[in-house]
């Protein structure tokens, strides 16, 4: 069953996310493929995060993150933040701030969110996150994933 999961899921249209957030002692981003709306009032996001990823050192409730909406000519940032680089080598060569959470100021949109719950199921967490500021480019312009590639 898993294998014809993973075939139906591949052919979603996903526009990519990649999660960031940031202590004292370190920062971390990450590429994200579940992340979702899920309430107006007050505004919310949830994001599917591995138990494994080494940005859970830093997700805690109460701490900040960052839900940047990647445009279609930043693949490259997609694959930085999903590929063997770790930490700090993740920020070496894109336009990162570090504002608590450090946020990618070129991507198309950010959301700002402070965690409010995780969820733990199996190997993954759900992130909550309620929304705390926005910056839209307003454009709409957004990196879609689908078949295991970029389009």
């Amino acid at each position: 069953m898993e294998k014809e999961f993973l075939e139906i899921l591949r052919t979603l249209s996903q526009t990519v996310f990649v999660l960031s957030a940031d202590n004292e002692k370190e920062r971390h981003a990450m590429t994200v493929s579940s992340v979702a709306s899920l309430s107006l009032s007050p505004p919310s996001m949830m994001v599917g995060v591995n138990k494994d990823a080494s940005i859970n050192n830093v997700l805690q409730k109460g701490s900040n993150f960052c839900l940047n909406l990647l445009k279609n000519s930043q693949s490259k940032i997609a694959d930085t933040c999903s590929g063997v680089e770790e930490g700090e080598e993740r920020f070496k060569n894109d336009p990162w701030i570090s504002s608590n959470p450090v946020f990618l100021e070129e991507a198309q949109s950010n959301i700002f969110c402070k965690v409010v719950e995780i969820i733990p199921f199996s190997t993954h967490s759900i992130v909550v996150g309620e929304v705390l500021k926005l910056n839209h480019s307003g454009k709409i312009e957004p990196l879609i994933y689908q078949n295991g590639s970029y389009t």
